[in-house]
């Protein structure tokens, strides 16, 4: 027994310099990246809304008109087209998605719009199995981003729904 006490660490010694294991990490330390370091991420700004009036709770016609406008002004300024919705080079037959999409979208008392919106419906220019996947998931994405950023004015209710339609056409 007295001799297997020695043996263990000369062994130990005798195997050479410990060399990590690829694609791990012991809990608690970052991984280092293998290979060429991944180009940075292009994230865009989060999109800051003003506070729009609830116009659809005005009973004066001239004051839901000009809060209308208003909102409606901020959406088409904001709403692209968006790239990813174009084909991609190495397939310009590619159809490129034109039309309407419904969003439903539900005001909070404090004027915040509940996350996430929601899809209602597409009426797109053919049909929907025409377009590519990616193409119509960009709109829908585009979409959501842009009523997902809106704010409205405090209200007594507790929360409010509205349709918004969102046209995107291609020049």
């Amino acid at each position: 027994m007295k001799n297997f006490c020695w043996v263990l660490p000369g062994l130990l010694l005798a195997a050479g310099a410990a060399r990590g294991q690829s694609g791990y990490a012991a809990p608690g330390f970052p991984m280092r990246p293998v290979g060429r370091p991944r180009p940075p991420e292009v994230v865009a700004p989060p999109l800051a809304s003003p506070v729009l009036p609830r116009f659809w709770h005005e009973t004066d016609a001239s004051r839901q008109a000009a809060g209308r406008d208003q909102f409606f002004k901020f959406v088409s300024e904001q709403a692209k087209y968006p790239p990813a919705a174009r084909p991609a080079p190495d397939r310009p037959q590619d159809l490129l998605p034109t039309g309407r999409i419904l969003v439903s979208i539900r005001v909070r008392a404090n004027g915040s719009v509940r996350q996430p919106p929601r899809i209602v419906r597409r009426e797109l220019a053919r049909p929907e199995a025409d377009y590519p996947p990616a193409a119509v998931r960009a709109l829908d994405a585009e979409a959501l981003r842009v009523l997902g950023a809106l704010r409205f004015v405090r209200a007594v209710a507790a929360q409010d729904s509205l349709l918004v339609p969102l046209r995107f056409i291609t020049e």
